[in-house]
């Protein structure tokens, strides 16, 4: 899919996945998670958990721009058809590159 995972989850059901070399515009955690509401999966973007006290920077230029959460937690069943939905929506952005 051209996800990279850079820290594998050791004791938890959550995966930071970065979305940067993805294309334009789904690259960016808050696009990638528009574009996967489209397919009906939820995505968590990076930056709605950055620590950013009185907001003392932009909001794009958060460190967690370019990262979504992805929850392992529900049933396999569901992980799998969401995995698909978003292997799906990833495909369509970079066959409308080329």
């Amino acid at each position: 899919m051209g996800l990279k995972v850079h820290v594998p989850p050791n004791a938890t059901f959550y995966v930071w996945l970065n979305v940067s070399g993805l294309p334009e515009p789904i690259n960016a955690g808050l696009n990638f998670f528009e574009e996967c509401l489209k397919e009906k999966v939820i995505v968590v973007p990076g930056i709605f958990f950055d620590v950013n006290p009185a907001h003392r920077r932009e909001l794009f230029e958060s460190p967690c721009h370019h990262f979504v959460r992805l929850s392992f937690g529900p049933p396999i069943e569901e992980v799998k058809k969401g995995l698909d939905n978003i292997e799906r929506m990833i495909n369509k952005f970079k066959k409308d590159r080329q």
